[in-house]
């Protein structure tokens, strides 16, 4: 009976992976065939983007005074994305450059001062940047981590 039900509704066989030719390839793909529903809370994939073209910074990633970096990222949404500004969790993780893969855990939207971050309501959002991720992605499982903030 088992092995009828397992015939019928598959088994519980892990999924092959997805790899991609790079992070915005696996950016695209999130935004086009995987669920992005902004809530609080949520973990979504995000793109770093060089925060001189986006923000007008002084530098693509912006060093913190803790030791963290303050990033300039693309949120994965069906439309594409939105821009967010973002902190990493802690100084210790990887050193993040614009092109990388992040894990974005959204938190609440607030009011923000930069002309940029007011012209999608998204993008005012607050959130944490929690591990930079492999273009690699398993369905049932999710993307593969290439190295957490502790």
């Amino acid at each position: 009976m088992v092995s009828f039900i397992k015939k019928l509704f598959g088994s519980n066989k892990a999924q092959a992976p997805l790899y991609f030719k790079d992070a915005e390839a696996a950016f695209q793909y999130a935004c086009q065939f995987l669920s992005a529903e902004l809530t609080s809370k949520a973990i979504l994939p995000a793109l770093v983007v060089d925060a001189r073209e986006a923000l007008g910074a002084d530098s693509p990633v912006l060093p913190m005074p803790n030791g963290g970096q303050m990033l300039a990222l693309r949120v994965c949404a069906k439309d594409g994305g939105f821009l967010v500004l973002a902190g990493t969790i802690s100084a210790t993780g990887p050193t993040l450059h614009p092109g990388h893969l992040v894990a974005w855990q959204a938190g609440q939207p607030i009011e923000r001062q930069a002309e940029e971050l007011n012209k999608d309501p998204r993008s005012n959002w607050v959130g944490a940047v929690l591990a930079k991720l492999k273009p690699e992605y398993t369905v049932g499982r999710g993307w593969s981590i290439d190295e957490p903030f502790k």
